[in-house]
């Protein structure tokens, strides 16, 4: 009896994980040779638009419904004009540059901690900081508001190395 509850099952999961294994193997064999070459184009093209885009700052919000209003009503004016500014529309990404790279490099946040959140590129490098704590200081607080944009300026003229 308890060669059919445990063993049989075993002897049946085995006899159609294996066939299974042989079919799918030639196919990855296959295929994932272009999958890796394509990520490793990607990954190039990635580093190239760093290097190109070296000195670029970006300020990236979201559509968080009590901070969008404000960040569009007052922050935005306030930031210098070669500051970029990156709108996050639930997964849409709204941006000057190539949505594909920007994306990317939202992704790859070292330091995230909520929305808004600044990007610089230096040195083909992306280096990033969450300025969620500071707004909302600023916001529901009522800080001033220069704490925030020197803090923020702080950030875009430190030459602090991240990877």
């Amino acid at each position: 009896m308890k060669f059919l509850k445990y063993v049989l099952p075993f002897i049946l999961a085995i006899s159609v994980a294996i066939p299974v294994f042989v079919l799918f193997m030639p196919l990855v064999i296959i295929v994932g040779p272009f999958i890796y070459f394509k990520r490793e184009r990607f990954e190039n093209q990635y580093a190239d638009f760093l290097i190109n885009n070296n000195g670029a700052d970006f300020f990236c919000y979201n559509t968080l419904e009590n901070s969008k209003k404000n960040i569009e009503q007052n922050s935005i004016d306030n930031l210098e004009e070669r500051i970029e500014i990156v709108y996050l529309n639930g997964q849409k990404v709204a941006s000057n540059h190539s949505v594909e790279f920007i994306s990317q490099a939202l992704y790859r946040l070292k330091n995230y901690n909520q929305f808004p959140h600044l990007i610089k590129i230096r040195d083909g490098k992306r280096i990033d900081q969450s300025i969620n704590n500071p707004f909302y200081k600023v916001e529901n607080l009522n800080n001033p508001k220069t704490e925030l944009v020197d803090q923020m300026d702080q950030f875009f003229k430190t030459t602090v190395k991240q990877n």
